[in-house]
């Protein structure tokens, strides 16, 4: 796998909050505008996207580790692992958010092009999380 970018951010809650948003894919309904409908099968998620959107459709399994949650992509033009690591700073979480791209995923730009444009993309989605964390966080 090749790395394309990494972003961070610093959402004040906890990391049981943030595991729990990022372990349900259901809930990118509420952080990523693009997604539109979410289905949940037996062990991974079918995601579809507005027609704007690189993957437009897509498969998610989710991996739990003990700091991280991984989002494996297949089955859209640009296939990736998404890595969401979380490091405790005090009162607060900084969310490390890390996209690994498939070896064998053939892009119709160079990774230099791309890179940007779906960092940025990944990091207002990123901030849209934090809102959602925080307001829950907030809630309870």
């Amino acid at each position: 796998m090749k790395e394309l970018f990494t972003n961070f951010i610093t959402i004040n809650t906890s990391q049981e909050v943030i595991r729990d948003l990022l372990k349900n894919p259901q809930h990118l309904l509420e952080w990523v505008p693009e997604v539109q409908v979410v289905e949940a099968e037996e062990n991974h998620f079918h995601i579809k996207r507005t027609t704007s959107a690189l993957n437009q459709q897509e498969t998610l399994t989710v991996e739990a580790t003990a700091d991280s949650i991984i989002y494996h992509s297949t089955g859209g033009r640009l296939e990736y692992d998404a890595i969401f690591k979380m490091t405790n700073a005090g009162h607060q979480m900084i969310v490390e958010q890390t996209l690994l791209l498939k070896d064998s995923v053939s892009l119709f730009l160079p990774t230099s092009l791309l890179a940007p444009i779906a960092k940025h993309a990944f990091k207002q989605n990123l901030n849209a999380l934090k809102k959602l964390a925080e307001t829950v966080a907030y809630q309870d």
